[in-house]
């Protein structure tokens, strides 16, 4: 049952559908970014190694793809945003609620800090794993 509060709760969360996306668009492109680059410097390190195993050269093209399908999602995204009404909103909270990384929580969703978790994380603070 949504009490007053919960229904408030929820609709502190609400934002534009438009710009929700285009903040998932930005980290799927950032994503994409980063496995181009290492996968760059991957068989800039190895390929003198590798590059005679199937496996190996098959390795590096799925990278190089999964970095362009990033990027084609991403894209794919972007436009879709451009097209949405601005008065079409989406309750980010619940989205982000099952996400595992901090990080991508604040970059995306719920408000598009530390709402979602509800810390607040102090300077120099990170994440070993």
């Amino acid at each position: 049952m949504l009490t007053a509060q919960t229904i408030a709760h929820a609709e502190e969360f609400h934002e534009p559908l438009a710009a929700v996306m285009l903040r998932v668009e930005q980290e799927l492109a950032a994503m994409a970014q980063l496995v181009d680059h290492n996968q760059s410097l991957i068989a800039r390190l190895t390929w003198a190694a590798g590059a005679a195993d199937t496996a190996y050269v098959k390795a590096m093209q799925e990278s190089d793809l999964v970095s362009q399908k990033l990027a084609g999602i991403a894209d794919f995204l972007r436009m879709i945003a451009e097209a949405v009404p601005a008065d079409f909103h989406v309750e980010t909270r619940r989205a982000t609620g099952k996400l595992r990384l901090d990080e991508l929580v604040g970059k995306i969703g719920a408000g598009n800090g530390d709402k979602a978790r509800g810390g607040k994380h102090e300077a120099g603070d990170f994440d070993l794993f």
